[in-house]
């Protein structure tokens, strides 16, 4: 049976109530969803085979940063951007005591 707009706003609600994202922290979503983890390649092991310790690295769209550390690129050559004021935030305590360019 089709749900109402009502319905589906009220589902909407709840579930934005009950979620917790912060960063890439998506644990909120754990065993609610599938993936493709048959991806043919390694994003970070893409990055690590190119990257020199004198290139600037930009991580767009950071979310928390999390990712972006595990690179281990001197902070005085890493910059990166977030949008969502709460990861703003988290940045903001994170990433800019580091010496990170955070904008």
């Amino acid at each position: 049976m089709k749900k109402t707009n009502e319905e589906l706003r009220k589902i909407w609600k709840q579930e934005e109530d009950i979620a917790h994202i912060k960063g890439w922290d998506f644990s909120y979503l754990n065993g609610r969803f599938e993936s493709d983890d048959d991806i043919p390649w390694d994003y970070e092991k893409i990055i690590k085979h190119y990257l020199k310790d004198d290139m600037k690295l930009l991580d767009y769209d950071t979310g928390g940063g999390e990712f972006l550390l595990t690179l281990n690129h001197p902070y005085e050559n890493t910059a990166a951007t977030e949008g969502y004021p709460p990861n703003v935030e988290l940045c903001s305590k994170t990433l800019l005591p580091l010496g990170i360019d955070f904008n």
